[in-house]
């Protein structure tokens, strides 16, 4: 026990001692380390404070010419709808398998009879009261000839008046021919009448009647419409006619393009050209109405038949504008706030307003050509006072999207 009590100070002693030289020796290091901090050069500071900075995805800015496209929307309409209503009366007794919702039909074509027995037996009636006429006619002339003849015979020096020579009943027959054959004609259409057909080259919107029905000459039997071209009525804004050269007379040059506007995965598109311009502006909302047309909506006249643009479809237009010169294009995702971009210069943080002189819905133009070549940053910095640095990372890319 009396040895451990003489050890534990020896120890206690050791222990402070080399306390003592590991502090001197730390002191000394230390002291030898601050003149070489002094000596960091700018570069290694800059990096150094670089080092714990945040962090940003750039985009490399250049000046193009920008085509502009308006966007408007509409609903495909066909150029006309047709109500087929019968001019006679009569039970239906055949109906084309064409006349079918959705159907397509061609100009001319019958679409449903009617029964016919009666129109015939009136062509009948109207031949046999012609011939009687015509009869008739041809004893008013023999019986004019005659009394002229009469007349001569019996010396009379006088001219024969027209009662003489029975002109007043020559002319009743003659009149009574006319009417007849008039009479026959009415008949002959009325035959003609009974069977409806196609006016245009068309489709069948809906069939209202079925076989064996009677109709009289107001009963709607059906619609059709027709195929050969459809239109758009698109709305333009003030701002948007702000970028568009347009008059009411040069409008034939400006082309359009539709596409879906229900599914968007549909990739379709059709092209169409500007024929009507309304003459007003619509008095709610200030907009000016255009009419686009398309050729050949359902592909019927082409060899490889394109996909259909189907009557009543909403359909997204993009209307060639005029063309921006030498502006720059920003993505939307890179502003702050509402014409706000950051540009970094020598890896530190300056703000810049801009000027919107056009905008989409993916991007916005501007007219600030000192912004060619600069670097915009691109990720939203949480924190961006002006000046404070930042750290780029690599690559560097360039906008090339169009329009």
């Amino acid at each position: 026990m009396k040895s451990l009590l003489r050890i534990i100070p020896a120890i206690l002693i050791l222990a402070v001692g080399i306390w003592g030289w590991n502090h001197f020796v730390s002191n000394k290091d230390a002291d030898a380390e601050e003149p070489q901090q002094k000596k960091l050069s700018k570069e290694e500071l800059k990096e150094k404070k670089l080092k714990n900075a945040q962090q940003t995805n750039v985009l490399r800015l250049k000046s193009k010419d920008f085509p502009i496209l308006l966007e408007s929307h509409g609903i495909v309409q066909p150029p006309s709808i047709t109500s087929l209503t019968p001019q006679v009366s009569g039970i239906i007794t055949k109906i084309s398998p064409h006349f079918e919702n959705g159907s397509f039909i061609e100009a001319g074509e019958v679409l449903l009879e009617l029964d016919p027995s009666d129109f015939q037996s009136q062509i009948s009636s109207a031949q046999a009261a012609l011939a009687r006429a015509e009869a008739v006619l041809v004893q008013e002339k023999a019986r004019a000839a005659q009394a002229l003849r009469n007349w001569q015979d019996i010396g009379f020096d006088d001219k024969p008046n027209d009662l003489v020579l029975r002109k007043p009943q020559l002319k009743e027959a003659e009149a009574s021919v006319a009417a007849q054959k008039a009479e026959l004609e009415r008949a002959q259409r009325n035959l003609e009448r009974t069977k409806i057909k196609a006016p245009y080259t068309g489709r069948v919107r809906s069939r209202d009647i079925g076989l064996g029905q009677t109709v009289g000459t107001g009963t709607k039997l059906g619609e059709v419409y027709a195929t050969s071209y459809a239109e758009v009525r698109l709305p333009l804004s003030i701002r948007q006619l702000s970028q568009i050269d347009i008059n009411e007379i040069d409008f034939d040059h400006i082309q359009v393009e539709l596409k879906d506007a229900i599914n968007p995965d549909n990739d379709s598109h059709w092209s169409a050209k500007i024929v009507r311009i309304e003459g007003e502006l619509d008095p709610n909302s200030r907009e000016l109405f255009v009419v686009a047309r398309v050729e050949d909506p359902f592909g019927m006249m082409q060899k490889d038949r394109k996909v259909p643009l189907r009557m009543n479809q909403p359909v997204t237009a993009f209307i060639e504008a005029n063309t921006l010169k030498n502006v720059v294009e920003i993505p939307r995702s890179a502003l702050y706030g509402k014409d706000e971009i950051i540009i970094i210069k020598d890896n530190l943080i300056h703000r810049q307003t801009i000027n919107i002189v056009w905008s989409t819905l993916e991007s916005v133009i501007t007219d600030n050509h000192e912004l060619d070549q600069a670097l915009l940053s691109t990720t939203k910095l949480p924190y961006a006072p002006e000046g404070s640095p930042v750290r780029i990372i690599e690559p560097t890319v360039t906008l090339t999207k169009s329009p």
